[in-house]
């Protein structure tokens, strides 16, 4: 009820992002979540900004993408949240984010339904790392799992040199 739209281009426009609206590129468009207003006119926006900029992803490579977050679950392990931005992610992939590595045991889709592989722009939460990586880290699909031990490995003790550096 008092939300300020006005107060939020004015904020975007201190940040050098000017809207439609006030003569710039960005497309903005009011919504409701509760009361379910506007949502359908922000998924076209979407969907033509989409076409305009011609966003494609290879489905047909190693997954790489970002992940959302991650925590430590009671029975079930570490589980993260990621956003496959490229490529395809599959079950029993190894999987290299940060100093963590794993193989993927389990990939859940958004409805938390079970799934065997995630395609580019898919969010999924995933079972089989050894830690939970930070949000925002990328992650890579690795050949071998000695491979993503041994960068995993070499990650971590750099993280353990800088925090000793800042230390003393």
């Amino acid at each position: 009820a008092d939300a300020k739209p006005e107060k939020i281009r004015e904020d975007l426009s201190q940040m050098d992002i000017l809207v439609e609206e006030w003569g710039g590129k960005f497309q903005t468009q009011e919504i409701s979540a509760k009361k379910g207003l506007n949502v359908k006119e922000l998924l076209e926006k979407v969907c033509l900004e989409a076409d305009v900029m011609d966003l494609k992803a290879n489905p047909n490579k190693n997954a790489v993408g970002t992940v959302v977050e991650a925590m430590l679950d009671k029975g079930r392990g570490y589980v993260a949240t990621i956003l496959v931005s490229a490529g395809t992610l599959k079950k029993g992939d190894v999987i290299l984010s940060g100093c963590h590595y794993g193989r993927v045991k389990a990939m859940f889709n958004e409805r938390g339904q079970e799934i065997i592989e995630a395609g580019p722009s898919a969010p999924v939460s995933i079972l089989g790392l050894q830690g939970a990586p930070n949000a925002g880290d990328q992650f890579n699909i690795m050949a071998d799992e000695r491979e993503a031990k041994e960068i995993a490995t070499k990650r971590l003790q750099l993280l353990r040199e800088q925090g000793m550096r800042t230390h003393k």
